[in-house]
């Protein structure tokens, strides 16, 4: 009996209550496996609210210890395409970008990872989108300690269900003129207007200030992409990354420690799903 346990849990298949679906989980992480499945989880916020979009998806919960933190992850996967397109959600009181992330994954196929943190942005003080390191000692002002565990975890999904010749991929929301705004620069984070500055904020929600893409780089020559992609219409702004700035975001460790450059983030306002969806069946045109 132990012996097949063993085999099942390296073969790593996941049959659904729904009998006909099949649905795995990458080897490498199947010792973090808690259950798949949405039976038993309908209290968690973001599964309630989508339950029956998700009836259809593949879907495995994960827990992972490191020092003081406890990490909670969902993985949601197209059972008829598995791999190919891949998001990342590390906020969990992002709920537009939630609903976003599943449309995209029924459309697309491949699927995403989020974080399941009963709807808040931190896990005990910590951002998750500020905790991406190898290092074993804490490298970065907002990370509260080392985090290997939790880096290795996270990439070794995201490069099993993303395929070679697609981008690392992530879905954020923001707030109303908040602090990711098309209209604010900086020395490390330059913006590309695809709108005359005085149509921002108009009727159309393409052109608002808090819906645009954002994209990495150790250099600010990547001109010709971000060219296309405002041809198109969507705002985007270009965070200049290096080790003196190195802020242990996921866009900055892509850059940084895997020297890729092929990352893009949609970012939305918050409670604006609907602009989200369409910002990524444009962007998706244009990259993919």
């Amino acid at each position: 009996m132990r012996n097949l346990y063993i085999n099942i849990a390296l073969t790593t298949l996941i049959f659904s209550n729904l009998g006909a679906k099949v649905c795995s989980v990458p080897p490498r992480v199947a010792k973090y496996l808690v259950k798949s499945g949405l039976d038993g989880n309908l209290n968690i916020a973001d599964i309630r609210r989508n339950s029956y979009s998700l009836s259809t998806l593949c879907t495995s919960f994960f827990t992972v210890n490191e020092g003081s933190l406890k990490w909670r992850f969902l993985l949601v996967t197209n059972p008829k395409k598995a791999k190919g397109l891949f998001w990342f959600l590390p906020h969990d009181n992002e709920n537009s970008a939630f609903s976003s992330a599943i449309y995209a994954t029924r459309k697309y196929g491949g699927g995403f990872l989020a974080i399941v943190n009963n709807d808040k942005r931190y896990n005990m003080g910590q951002d998750p989108n500020r905790n991406f390191s190898n290092s074993t000692s804490r490298i970065c002002k907002g990370q509260k300690a080392a985090s290997p565990i939790y880096t290795n975890f996270v990439f070794n999904i995201i490069d099993y269900y993303k395929t070679p010749n697609t981008p690392y991929l992530a879905l954020h929301n923001n707030r109303n003129r908040g602090g990711v705004s098309i209209l604010k620069s900086s020395s490390k984070v330059r913006s590309f207007l695809a709108y005359k500055k005085e149509s921002i904020n108009s009727e159309n929600r393409l052109t608002d200030e808090d819906n645009l893409i954002y994209m990495a780089s150790t250099t600010s020559n990547l001109t010709s992409k971000i060219g296309s992609i405002i041809k198109q219409g969507l705002n985007v702004k270009l965070e200049v990354v290096n080790s003196n700035n190195n802020d242990c975001s996921m866009s900055n460790y892509i850059v940084i420690e895997k020297g890729d450059t092929n990352y893009y983030n949609i970012e939305a306002e918050h409670r604006d799903s609907v602009t989200q969806k369409r910002m990524i069946d444009i962007l998706l045109k244009v990259i993919y």
